[in-house]
């Protein structure tokens, strides 16, 4: 996995006073590959084991269903559930023993605290919000 460092000195190129630069288009792309590998850090981070299987074997199966979920939204508590679990790796603890996190999140100029708490499998799973 690459840093966001790694990432940027990938698109940079000579400048005409042999300084580094990027243009403004590299620097869009940097932004959509370090978007993407974030997505798939939060897929790795959440995706669901049941059983002797992934629920979402690939990360394109993963992001078909989250398409899918989004179109057929029509409830505040999932529309609070999907955003929180589209940021959820921005706040999951450094302390491994950790077992439940919660955290705010604002949407609509409403603010709201959504829960965690960690399964079994050691997968941090939706329990509640509050808002």
């Amino acid at each position: 996995m690459k840093s966001k460092e790694e990432i940027l000195n990938s698109y940079y190129s000579q400048g005409t006073d042999d300084m580094p630069e990027i243009s403004a288009d590299g620097l869009l792309k940097a932004m959509d590959e370090y978007r993407n590998q974030a997505e798939e850090q939060a897929f790795n981070a959440a995706r669901e084991f049941n059983n002797t299987d992934y629920t979402y074997p690939t990360f394109a199966i993963y992001k078909a269903n989250l398409e899918k979920i989004v179109e057929s939204k029509n409830n505040l508590a999932d529309d609070i559930r999907l955003i929180a679990d589209s940021i959820l790796p921005q706040f999951l603890p450094n302390d491994a023993n950790a077992q439940k996190l919660s955290f705010n999140l604002k949407t609509n100029g409403i603010s709201y605290t959504a829960y965690y708490s960690k399964n079994a499998q050691g997968y941090w799973e939706f329990q509640d919000y509050t808002g």
